[in-house]
């Protein structure tokens, strides 16, 4: 099946958009939602199959669906796919824009790829941290030290619970919205926010090592006033990035599931939470046979 901008009943004249079952000599057929005609039309050049959502423009149905992204499903994917490195600043603040870029020009393969430079940028991160925080947290430099050791897990864990989050989120939008339910799509353009997640994570970090390092956090009750003070403001800081963080994040993730699969923002909210889930449920059964250093598992 292909997604055309344009399907006009022959009979009624309803002009709406939505699939064509694909037939010989470059034909497709639909039923008209609004009097249950037969359509036929030929297939625009160069659209591109996709994976239509049940009930989007089938027999039967009495009702049709706009697509949200119409114009991107029909393009032509650019071959080669790329990395398209430029995009993920993009994503930061224009994700729409971003995505629908991504979502031509890069494929899974690439997307991967990124995800596991990043994810052992993380590990790299993390490990240097939970070192230099050893006292403060009750780990021993040995510990951290061994925890490097540890980083291969850390970097297929991420990749894993990225592929579950993927899957999860391509599929609720599928079964739950009728969405296109495209999970290579989606997989590639949550790849390409990871890098954000990963972002996000170094900034907390950051804070938390400049705000609680030289304090042991198994001695509260003998902290000074001035230490006490400066762990509230940080802690209060830390608090702060962390929630409008997680809420940014979630709206970039939330363009990324809808744009793949052709569902609304508040609607792909929905999955991406619901995915998160199971994500979480795959890392917190790992770190039940593995210890992680801090951070790998936000």
């Amino acid at each position: 099946m292909v997604f055309v901008n344009s399907i006009r009943c022959p009979s009624c004249g309803l002009l709406t958009s939505g699939y064509l079952h694909i037939h010989g000599n470059a034909k497709g057929t639909a039923t008209c939602p609004r009097c249950g005609a037969s359509i036929i039309q030929e297939i625009p050049p160069g659209s591109v199959q996709q994976l239509p959502p049940p009930g989007f423009v089938e027999s039967g149905q009495t009702h049709a669906r706009r697509s949200l992204y119409a114009w991107l499903y029909t393009r032509p994917k650019e071959q080669p796919p790329r990395f398209c490195l430029g995009e993920v600043l993009r994503v930061a603040y224009s994700p729409t824009k971003a995505l629908s870029r991504l979502y031509s020009c890069s494929d899974l393969k690439h997307a991967l790829i990124i995800v596991i430079a990043f994810a052992v940028l993380s590990n790299v991160v993390s490990v240097i941290v939970t070192e230099s925080m050893a006292e403060v947290i009750g780990y021993s430099a040995t510990d951290a030290l061994g925890f490097a050791l540890q980083g291969v897990a850390g970097t297929i864990v991420t990749v894993i619970s990225l592929l579950v989050f993927g899957i999860v989120a391509s599929m609720a939008s599928h079964e739950v919205f009728g969405g296109r339910g495209d999970k290579g799509s989606t997989i590639t353009l949550v790849s390409y926010c990871y890098p954000w997640f990963v972002l996000l994570t170094v900034a907390l970090l950051a804070v938390f090592t400049a705000g609680f390092e030289g304090l042991n956090l198994d001695r509260v009750q003998h902290w000074t006033d001035t230490e006490m003070e400066r762990a509230i403001v940080y802690g209060a800081m830390l608090l702060a990035i962390a929630v409008a963080g997680i809420v940014w994040l979630l709206w970039v993730v939330s363009k990324a599931v809808g744009t793949a699969n052709d569902v609304t923002t508040g609607s792909s909210a929905l999955c991406a939470v619901l995915a998160a889930v199971a994500a979480g449920i795959v890392s917190l059964l790992v770190g039940v046979f593995v210890r992680l250093p801090i951070g790998i598992n936000f």
